[in-house]
Parts: structure tokens; C-alpha cells; sequence
């Protein structure tokens, strides 16, 4: 339900108090918007060229297979994470997470009594652990832009649609008001004039 606007000149000075303040808000608002959706398209690219990456490495790796099957029972302590690391960075007022690094368990191994390829094969896993991580976190990213997107857009069109306009409405509806005010007042003195004066 719409509030109820008083038809005076305090309300009049609220009114164009509110509206002057709603037209600077909305700039900040749109390049918030515009900041949002730069960042978005910078983060969706990101995503798809780890994809890719991610991609290429388990197609090179898919030839090691069985030596990845034979070396799975050991290689499952060093693939263990400790730790993912990332940091927060501000995007227009939200905290987006950044990817750093992917800490993995480091137990002790005899290089004599594992195969040759162990390292290197190691290595690889690693490698792919890693990129999963980073996607996983550059979707959180896509995540939070997106909502922080759509909840300015929806503020944006709040501004747009329904407070300004209900703003300039009110105003319209007061000088209105007041005009008639002032010009029925005019009216009333010539009057009470043309009585005095006839008197």
C-alpha cells in the first residue's frame, strides 16, 4: 500500500529531498551493475579455459592409466588435501573468493621401492586436483557476481520503476494542491476586497 502523502510545503521539500536523493543513488547503482557484469564475463572465461586445460590434461594422462590403477593403493596418501587456499577480494561491496594454492598431504616414501614413474604420474594428479579446485572456487565467484547482479538490477529497477516515479507523482499531486490553495486564497481577498470596498 502506498503511503499517504501530505499536501503541504514540508511534504513538498521531503519529496524533492527523496527524489534528488534517488537520482544519486542510481548512477553508483548502474556502474555497480555494469562493474558486475565486466567481472562476470572475465570469470566465465576463466572458467571455460581451466575446463580446457583440465580437459587436455586428463585426455594426456588417460594413456598412464594402468599405471595410475597400479600405483592407485600409494598415490591416495599423497593426493590427500590439507588445505585449499584462497583469498577474499572486494568486487563492488562483495567478498569474492581468489584461488591460490591446493595444499596435499606429504607423507615420507623410499624412492627405491616405488616405480620410476611415481613423480611424475603424482605430479599429473596433483595438477589435475588443482585445476578442479580453482574451477570450483571460479564458480563460487560466478555465483556470488551473479546474485550481487541480479539483486542491483532489481534495485536499479526499483529506483526506475516505482520510486522515482511514484516521487515525481507526489509532487506533481502537492504543487497541484498548492496552486489550488494559493489560487483559491487569491480568489477569497479579492472578495473579501470587492465586499470592503463596496462597504
Amino acid at each position: 500500500m502506498a503511503e499517504r502523502i501530505k499536501l503541504n510545503k514540508v511534504s513538498l521539500r521531503e519529496q524533492k529531498q527523496k527524489l534528488a536523493l534517488y537520482r544519486r543513488f542510481l548512477p553508483a547503482l548502474e556502474a555497480r551493475k555494469q562493474q558486475f557484469l565486466l567481472q562476470l564475463g572475465v570469470v566465465r572465461k576463466d572458467i571455460q579455459r581451466r575446463r580446457e586445460a583440465l580437459s587436455a590434461l586428463l585426455t594426456a594422462m588417460a594413456q598412464w592409466s594402468a599405471l595410475v590403477w597400479d600405483l592407485e593403493p600409494l598415490m591416495r596418501y599423497f593426493l590427500a588435501i590439507e588445505k585449499v587456499g584462497f583469498s577474499l577480494h572486494n568486487v563492488a561491496g562483495l567478498k569474492i573468493p581468489h584461488f591460490e594454492s591446493v595444499v596435499f598431504a606429504d607423507p615420507d616414501y623410499s624412492v627405491f621401492a616405488t616405480a620410476y614413474s611415481f613423480e611424475t604420474v603424482l605430479a599429473r594428479m596433483r595438477e589435475a586436483i588443482e585445476l578442479r579446485e580453482e574451477i570450483r572456487i571460479l564458480e563460487e565467484q560466478e555465483r556470488i557476481l551473479s546474485d550481487g547482479f541480479r539483486k542491483t538490477s532489481q534495485r536499479i529497477n526499483l529506483y526506475e520503476q516505482r520510486l522515482i516515479p511514484d516521487c515525481r507523482e507526489a509532487l506533481r499531486k502537492i504543487a497541484v494542491y498548492l496552486q489550488d490553495q494559493q489560487a483559491a486564497a487569491v480568489g477569497v481577498a479579492k472578495a473579501a476586497k470587492r465586499l470592503s470596498a463596496g462597504e
